[in-house]
């Protein structure tokens, strides 16, 4: 491989055949062609996955039978990603991703079925859970024990770091937010700490709502690395998780559940965006899986709202 070879050549031992051949046949379509030039020409891993991110979602809508143009310009002289074209509809879709940085790619981690135990807690908390590399199977129950003692009771935001008699730390849990289950949901964080990316996914939100073509319709897809982060993304597009202590709780509890206002869709601000998603992927993915969002207040053009979900839900074909 020659520091000259296009970046699709640099990079199709990692990618999926049949998404790559389609990718190399928009040259033919004028719509994509500059979305293949730009792949082509990237010679650092990051700037293409960046574009390659943009080829996973160009490559479904297309498949769809959307007309989509890239990089179009807005009057401020920002560009939009994609103008969407389907049924008589226009809209304008804008992809931002999640850099990893110097993190790299997933790890795959041995998960103990002790673990299960945490999963069986009657409380419909969302919890993130790490655990150091190469513990055995006594200290990973011990762990377990220490960290339901403690779920059993904690609240939005508390975290408890377990450690053997001798200090070194067997893991650490931490409560992030509610969900609709009934039982703790958990999401597995890496071995090094805990990382919250809300910060990073709001700017993120906010460079894309800077680029929204006005008095259009607008979307935003914020696409990461590693499923857990929807946690991060959900917290800045409505706010973090808390206890509201100045409300009547639901169903006999103690206290009520609620949303901090520094969400993206806190109050009435940006009123122009009504429709986001978020959505993880690899060199390796050969599509996306994507979780839609719909505002409340204001709500989002039903029209839209319906064609989007149809293109962006049904994921699998």
């Amino acid at each position: 491989m020659t520091k000259s070879s296009s970046g699709l050549d640099r990079y199709q031992g990692n990618l999926d055949p049949s998404l790559l051949a389609r990718v190399r046949s928009w040259r033919e379509v004028p719509g994509l062609s500059p979305l293949l030039d730009s792949l082509n020409a990237q010679h650092r891993p990051r700037r293409f996955m960046d574009h390659w991110v943009e080829a996973l979602v160009a490559d479904r809508l297309h498949r769809r039978g959307c007309e989509l143009q890239v990089e179009v310009e807005t009057p401020a002289g920002r560009t939009c990603d994609f103008r969407v074209r389907l049924d008589g509809l226009e809209w304008f879709l804008h992809v931002k991703r999640l850099d990893e940085g110097d993190r790299g790619e997933p790890r795959q981690l041995s998960i103990s079925p002790r673990l299960r135990v945490l999963e069986q807690i009657a409380r419909p908390f969302m919890v993130r859970i790490r655990w150091a590399e190469g513990i055995d199977e006594d200290l990973m129950q011990e762990f377990v024990e220490r960290a339901s003692i403690f779920l059993e009771m904690a609240k939005i935001g508390d975290e408890l770091t377990v450690r053997d008699e001798s200090g070194l730390e067997l893991g650490a849990v931490r409560v992030v937010g509610y969900w609709e289950g009934r039982t703790i949901s958990l999401a597995i964080g890496l071995p090094s700490g805990f990382i919250d990316e809300t910060p990073r996914i709001r700017r993120l939100l906010d460079r894309a709502y800077r680029q929204f073509m006005p008095r259009a319709e607008n979307v935003v897809l914020v696409v990461g690395t590693r499923p857990a982060e929807s946690i991060d993304f959900e917290s800045a597009l409505l706010g973090a998780a808390e206890e509201r202590w100045d409300t009547h709780p639901a169903g006999g509890g103690r206290a009520a559940v609620g949303r901090a206002g520094d969400g993206f869709w806190a109050g009435g601000s940006r009123p122009e965006s009504t429709i986001c998603a978020w959505s993880h992927a690899s060199l390796a993915s050969r599509t996306l899986e994507i979780d839609l969002r719909f505002r409340d207040d204001p709500r989002p053009n039903p029209v839209l709202a319906k064609q989007v979900s149809t293109l962006f839900v049904d994921a699998h074909y």
